[in-house]
């Protein structure tokens, strides 16, 4: 094998557990999400200082997140995926997501998710999106809901 081939191996490796992650992620499935990182995998959301989930993640943070999503967005977020960029360390996936709020409202974001790769593993996990919007919309009061 070539360098070059090794190294086409290894950026599609990285780009299939970016995809495996991503679908897991769409419908729910927490187990399949964590067995594709490792044991000390970082999370984390940009906006840190500037609303309740930026910054770096706890475990507990993180669950409190997809409950707040779940309590707030009954129908659940639709993802697309619009692109994967990915190399031997990294990949950058590119993804509109889109949901409707117990309210009414609708929240709609393009996200970069970048994720870090370690033995083949996520190792790190760097959401980039509109914090204002998100802040609002996920911690902010919801117009004619009890």
């Amino acid at each position: 094998m070539t360098d070059q081939t090794v190294t086409n191996f290894l950026n599609m490796e990285t780009r299939e557990i970016a995809k495996q992650y991503f679908d897991a992620m769409v419908v729910g499935k927490f187990d399949e999400m964590n067995k594709l990182k490792t044991a000390d995998c970082v999370y984390w959301l940009s906006g840190e200082g500037s609303w309740p989930f930026g910054g770096y993640q706890s475990s507990e943070n993180q669950a409190k997140l997809w409950e707040t999503v779940a309590e707030r967005f009954p129908e659940g977020m639709k993802m697309t995926l619009q692109s994967i960029t990915a190399d031997q360390e990294r990949a950058a996936l590119y993804v509109h997501i889109r949901g409707t709020r117990k309210d009414g409202r609708i929240y709609e974001n393009n996200v970069i998710l970048l994720l870090t790769f370690k033995d083949s593993l996520i190792s790190g996990l760097y959401e980039y999106l509109d914090t204002i919007m998100v802040n609002e919309l996920f911690c902010g009061k919801m117009h004619g809901v009890k």
